[in-house]
Protein backbone atom coordinates (compact mmCIF):
# COMPACT_ATOMS: atom_id res chain seq x y z
CA UNK A 1 0.00 0.00 0.00
CA UNK A 2 1.93 3.15 -1.04
CA UNK A 3 -0.71 5.89 -0.61
CA UNK A 4 -1.59 7.82 2.76
CA UNK A 5 -4.85 6.27 4.21
CA UNK A 6 -7.90 9.07 5.14
CA UNK A 7 -11.07 9.08 6.62
CA UNK A 8 -13.82 11.40 5.31
CA UNK A 9 -16.74 12.48 7.65
CA UNK A 10 -19.85 13.92 6.73
CA UNK A 11 -21.66 15.58 9.58
CA UNK A 12 -24.55 18.20 10.03
CA UNK A 13 -24.65 21.46 12.16
CA UNK A 14 -24.79 21.05 15.45
CA UNK A 15 -24.30 16.88 15.85
CA UNK A 16 -20.95 17.03 17.28
CA UNK A 17 -19.29 15.62 13.82
CA UNK A 18 -16.29 18.07 14.16
CA UNK A 19 -15.42 17.00 17.77
CA UNK A 20 -15.90 13.21 16.95
CA UNK A 21 -13.45 14.28 13.97
CA UNK A 22 -10.54 15.66 15.99
CA UNK A 23 -10.92 12.92 18.65
CA UNK A 24 -10.68 10.56 15.47
CA UNK A 25 -7.44 12.50 14.58
CA UNK A 26 -5.60 12.29 18.00
CA UNK A 27 -6.11 8.65 18.91
CA UNK A 28 -4.64 8.03 14.89
CA UNK A 29 -2.24 10.31 14.70
CA UNK A 30 -3.34 12.13 11.50
CA UNK A 31 -3.53 15.63 10.47
CA UNK A 32 -7.12 17.02 10.96
CA UNK A 33 -8.21 19.01 7.62
CA UNK A 34 -10.92 21.23 8.27
CA UNK A 35 -10.22 24.87 8.34
CA UNK A 36 -6.94 24.26 6.74
CA UNK A 37 -8.42 23.26 3.67
CA UNK A 38 -9.90 26.54 3.32
CA UNK A 39 -6.86 28.43 4.59
CA UNK A 40 -5.09 27.33 1.45
CA UNK A 41 -8.09 27.97 -0.90
CA UNK A 42 -8.03 31.20 0.26
CA UNK A 43 -4.25 31.51 -0.83
CA UNK A 44 -4.48 29.85 -3.76
CA UNK A 45 -7.28 32.32 -4.78
CA UNK A 46 -5.00 35.06 -3.60
CA UNK A 47 -3.15 33.97 -6.82
CA UNK A 48 -5.88 32.95 -9.04
CA UNK A 49 -7.39 36.54 -10.22
CA UNK A 50 -9.05 34.66 -13.39
CA UNK A 51 -11.17 31.79 -10.86
CA UNK A 52 -12.01 35.18 -8.64
CA UNK A 53 -13.05 36.91 -11.96
CA UNK A 54 -15.57 33.99 -12.83
CA UNK A 55 -17.21 34.40 -9.20
CA UNK A 56 -17.03 37.88 -9.24
CA UNK A 57 -21.27 37.39 -10.48
CA UNK A 58 -22.26 36.46 -7.38
CA UNK A 59 -23.79 39.66 -4.96
CA UNK A 60 -21.12 39.66 -2.56
CA UNK A 61 -17.45 39.24 -4.10
CA UNK A 62 -16.14 35.73 -3.71
CA UNK A 63 -12.91 36.69 -1.30
CA UNK A 64 -15.42 38.74 0.89
CA UNK A 65 -17.85 35.57 0.55
CA UNK A 66 -14.67 33.21 1.27
CA UNK A 67 -13.60 35.45 4.90
CA UNK A 68 -16.77 35.29 5.28
CA UNK A 69 -16.94 31.12 5.95
CA UNK A 70 -13.50 31.91 7.97
CA UNK A 71 -15.39 33.86 9.93
CA UNK A 72 -18.20 31.02 10.76
CA UNK A 73 -15.19 28.67 11.55
CA UNK A 74 -15.95 24.98 10.88
CA UNK A 75 -19.97 24.93 10.05
CA UNK A 76 -20.48 24.49 14.07
CA UNK A 77 -18.48 27.58 14.81
CA UNK A 78 -21.66 29.88 15.08
CA UNK A 79 -24.78 30.80 14.23
CA UNK A 80 -25.14 32.77 11.21
CA UNK A 81 -28.26 34.59 9.72
CA UNK A 82 -29.27 33.58 6.23
CA UNK A 83 -27.52 35.81 2.92
CA UNK A 84 -28.69 36.21 -0.55
CA UNK A 85 -25.51 34.36 -1.71
CA UNK A 86 -25.25 30.49 -1.39
CA UNK A 87 -23.23 29.17 0.81
CA UNK A 88 -21.80 26.44 -1.25
CA UNK A 89 -20.07 27.13 -4.76
CA UNK A 90 -19.29 24.45 -7.79
CA UNK A 91 -16.14 26.64 -7.88
CA UNK A 92 -15.27 26.69 -4.51
CA UNK A 93 -15.65 22.37 -4.42
CA UNK A 94 -13.76 21.55 -6.61
CA UNK A 95 -10.77 23.84 -5.52
CA UNK A 96 -11.29 22.24 -2.03
CA UNK A 97 -11.24 18.68 -3.81
CA UNK A 98 -7.90 19.67 -5.03
CA UNK A 99 -6.08 20.53 -1.75
CA UNK A 100 -7.62 17.45 -0.52
CA UNK A 101 -6.58 15.26 -2.92
CA UNK A 102 -2.77 17.41 -2.40
CA UNK A 103 -2.81 16.93 0.98
CA UNK A 104 -3.28 13.12 1.12
CA UNK A 105 -0.31 12.68 -0.99
CA UNK A 106 1.81 14.21 2.24
CA UNK A 107 0.28 12.23 5.38
CA UNK A 108 -3.05 10.42 6.46
CA UNK A 109 -5.66 12.50 7.12
CA UNK A 110 -9.23 12.92 8.84
CA UNK A 111 -11.28 14.91 6.10
CA UNK A 112 -13.87 17.23 7.59
CA UNK A 113 -17.64 17.46 5.25
CA UNK A 114 -16.41 19.62 1.83
CA UNK A 115 -18.37 16.78 0.17
CA UNK A 116 -14.80 14.44 1.21
CA UNK A 117 -17.01 11.51 0.53
CA UNK A 118 -18.01 12.13 -2.78
CA UNK A 119 -14.29 13.56 -3.99
CA UNK A 120 -12.89 10.31 -2.62
CA UNK A 121 -15.65 7.89 -3.21
CA UNK A 122 -13.31 5.78 -5.69
CA UNK A 123 -10.04 6.00 -3.73
CA UNK A 124 -8.62 2.87 -2.00
CA UNK A 125 -7.53 2.86 2.16
CA UNK A 126 -10.63 5.96 2.99
CA UNK A 127 -13.32 5.11 5.06
CA UNK A 128 -16.86 7.37 4.86
CA UNK A 129 -18.50 8.30 8.17
CA UNK A 130 -21.75 10.24 8.72
CA UNK A 131 -21.95 11.57 12.11
CA UNK A 132 -25.55 12.99 13.41
CA UNK A 133 -27.29 13.93 16.12
CA UNK A 134 -30.98 14.00 17.12
CA UNK A 135 -32.25 17.28 16.66
CA UNK A 136 -33.06 18.21 20.64
CA UNK A 137 -29.02 17.54 20.88
CA UNK A 138 -28.05 19.68 18.03
CA UNK A 139 -29.93 22.73 19.17
CA UNK A 140 -28.87 22.71 22.32
CA UNK A 141 -24.97 22.54 21.50
CA UNK A 142 -25.75 25.78 19.18
CA UNK A 143 -27.48 27.40 22.14
CA UNK A 144 -25.24 26.02 25.07
CA UNK A 145 -22.06 27.38 23.12
CA UNK A 146 -23.64 30.26 22.17
CA UNK A 147 -23.83 29.71 18.36
CA UNK A 148 -27.24 30.57 18.53
CA UNK A 149 -29.08 33.20 19.95
CA UNK A 150 -31.82 30.90 21.10
CA UNK A 151 -33.68 27.40 20.24
CA UNK A 152 -35.94 28.85 17.55
CA UNK A 153 -32.62 30.26 16.28
CA UNK A 154 -31.22 27.32 16.06
CA UNK A 155 -34.03 25.24 14.74
CA UNK A 156 -34.14 27.68 11.97
CA UNK A 157 -30.19 27.31 11.24
CA UNK A 158 -30.67 23.85 11.45
CA UNK A 159 -33.28 23.27 9.13
CA UNK A 160 -31.39 25.57 6.36
CA UNK A 161 -28.30 23.98 7.21
CA UNK A 162 -29.65 20.14 6.40
CA UNK A 163 -31.16 21.55 3.31
CA UNK A 164 -28.67 23.49 1.69
CA UNK A 165 -26.25 20.76 2.48
CA UNK A 166 -28.82 18.23 0.67
CA UNK A 167 -29.46 20.06 -2.38
CA UNK A 168 -25.41 21.16 -3.09
CA UNK A 169 -24.54 17.27 -2.56
CA UNK A 170 -27.65 16.50 -4.64
CA UNK A 171 -26.10 19.09 -7.36
CA UNK A 172 -22.62 18.02 -7.77
CA UNK A 173 -23.10 14.24 -7.57
CA UNK A 174 -26.55 13.15 -7.54
CA UNK A 175 -26.66 11.36 -4.64
CA UNK A 176 -28.86 11.62 -1.47
CA UNK A 177 -27.09 13.06 1.56
CA UNK A 178 -29.06 11.22 3.66
CA UNK A 179 -28.62 8.17 2.42
CA UNK A 180 -26.22 5.34 4.73
CA UNK A 181 -25.29 3.41 1.59
CA UNK A 182 -22.46 5.59 0.77
CA UNK A 183 -20.92 5.61 3.99
CA UNK A 184 -19.14 2.57 5.74
CA UNK A 185 -20.19 3.85 9.21
CA UNK A 186 -23.16 5.85 10.69
CA UNK A 187 -23.04 7.24 13.83
CA UNK A 188 -25.36 9.73 16.34
CA UNK A 189 -23.54 11.57 18.85
CA UNK A 190 -26.44 11.69 20.77
CA UNK A 191 -26.38 8.42 21.64
CA UNK A 192 -23.06 7.12 22.09
CA UNK A 193 -20.99 10.25 22.91
CA UNK A 194 -18.03 11.84 21.00
CA UNK A 195 -15.38 9.32 22.91
CA UNK A 196 -17.42 6.40 22.06
CA UNK A 197 -17.74 7.47 18.64
CA UNK A 198 -14.41 8.63 17.99
CA UNK A 199 -13.50 5.05 19.00
CA UNK A 200 -15.45 3.47 16.68
CA UNK A 201 -14.85 4.87 13.93
CA UNK A 202 -11.17 4.09 15.00
CA UNK A 203 -12.13 -0.03 14.90
CA UNK A 204 -14.07 0.34 11.78
CA UNK A 205 -10.93 1.96 9.90
CA UNK A 206 -8.65 -1.33 10.61
CA UNK A 207 -11.88 -3.50 10.55
CA UNK A 208 -12.08 -2.66 6.64
CA UNK A 209 -8.30 -1.94 6.13
CA UNK A 210 -6.60 -4.26 8.54
CA UNK A 211 -2.91 -3.85 6.47
CA UNK A 212 0.29 -1.52 6.51
CA UNK A 213 0.22 2.13 5.64
CA UNK A 214 2.88 4.10 5.06
CA UNK A 215 5.00 4.79 8.31
CA UNK A 216 4.71 9.00 8.30
CA UNK A 217 2.08 10.45 10.91
CA UNK A 218 1.74 14.04 12.35
CA UNK A 219 4.48 16.39 11.01
CA UNK A 220 5.28 19.76 10.27
CA UNK A 221 1.87 20.94 8.89
CA UNK A 222 3.61 24.83 7.47
CA UNK A 223 5.61 22.47 5.54
CA UNK A 224 2.99 20.13 4.02
CA UNK A 225 1.11 23.38 2.91
CA UNK A 226 4.04 24.91 1.59
CA UNK A 227 4.67 22.18 -0.64
CA UNK A 228 1.49 22.05 -1.86
CA UNK A 229 0.92 25.73 -2.97
CA UNK A 230 3.97 25.71 -4.65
Amino acid sequence: MSQFPAITISRSLGSGGTEVGFLVSRLLGWHFCDRRILRLVSEILGQSTASLARLEEHHQGYLEKLFSLFAMGTPEATYTPPIEIPMYSRELFDLESKVIFKLLQHAPSVVMGRGGFITLRDRAATLHVSIHSDLAFRIQTLVGRGKAPNQDAARQAIISSDQDRAAFIKEISGLDWHDPKHFHIVLDVSKYGYEACAKMIEDEFYRHFPFEFPVQRRGPEDEISQSILE
